[in-house]
């Protein structure tokens, strides 16, 4: 495959007919289980306790990947005493997301919940695992520079707008799908994490048949997990995910019924929860457009 990630994701034939949603697979349907020198200043990597920040951004990446979230650009955002910038909200800076972590007075280190007063500093913690204290006017002139693409993150909505508002439309191009080997060769039962990453329109009958099939290793296979891909072109999904995880893709041998030696290459040695961050990491890829 010659195509790198940002290919794929700037890839027109992605979207095939349909306008980019904000949902964009469904998560319900498991199975089996910046930098401007003027305005803010060098941010420090956080030596300790990012780990419970990464947390929070995998579950606001999950949750703009299922709809609960969404990502709008700063512009159609007013920024005012009606709407401030306040503890606890996500922005994307220059591509970059960033969790507001608290509102204070530089002086008297009093916190406030909210804030759009110049007076006030924002510890905000970003994505990539560093950390600052700017002054809130900085951050908000950062946010609307329009070099820098400013996005808001939406906090949690509701399944049905109380407003009465047009939802999208949503179309399923196909299911992404993940399989473990339950055949007889103890080679592979014995690998631990080994998994098969495929694309089709209909799962059952996709799998129905996976003793006759080289890429199944001619053996049954257990569905372990599928998300419903939704106004992408499914096709283009599963090459980002393989690409994603080539340093994990293996090459299996077996034998055909006919004796054959045949060679697989779509399985993977992986962690199911890094295929699932893998997915809501494109979905927010793909809306900082």
């Amino acid at each position: 495959m010659t195509d790198t990630l940002d290919d794929i994701l700037n890839d027109d034939s992605l979207f095939e007919e349909f306008a980019p949603a904000s949902k964009l697979f469904d998560t319900k349907r498991y199975q089996g289980t910046v930098r401007a020198a003027d305005k803010i200043a060098t941010r420090k990597r956080m030596t300790t306790g990012f780990d419970h920040y990464q947390t929070l951004f995998q579950s606001v990446q999950a949750d703009i990947a299922s709809g609960r979230r969404q990502i709008i650009p700063i512009s159609e955002v007013e920024i005012s005493q009606k709407s401030p910038i306040k503890k606890g909200n996500f922005y994307i800076d220059n591509g970059l997301m960033l969790y507001v972590n608290s509102i204070y007075h530089p002086e008297t280190g009093e916190e406030v919940p909210e804030s759009t007063n110049r007076k006030y500093k924002v510890h905000t913690v970003y994505q990539n695992g560093t950390e600052n204290h700017i002054w809130l006017l900085s951050l908000v002139s950062s946010l609307y520079d329009t070099k820098r693409s400013g996005r808001l993150v939406t906090e949690l909505v509701q399944e049905i707008s109380l407003l009465g508002e047009e939802r999208i439309d949503y179309h399923t191009t196909g299911y992404i799908y993940v399989v473990q080997y339950a055949g007889q060769d103890q080679r592979f039962l014995d690998m631990a994490n080994l998994y098969k990453i495929g694309v089709a329109t209909n799962l059952e009958k996709r799998l129905a048949n996976t003793v006759n099939e080289a890429t199944y290793l001619f053996a049954p296979v257990q569905l372990v997990q599928s998300f419903e891909i939704q106004n992408m072109n499914a096709k283009k999904v599963e090459a980002y995910l393989h690409h994603a995880l080539a340093d994990k893709r293996v090459e299996l041998v077996t034998d055909s019924p006919t004796g054959k030696e045949v060679r697989v290459t779509e399985w993977f040695i992986v962690d199911l929860a890094e295929v699932e961050q893998l997915l809501n990491q494109m979905v927010v890829d793909v809306q900082k457009g």
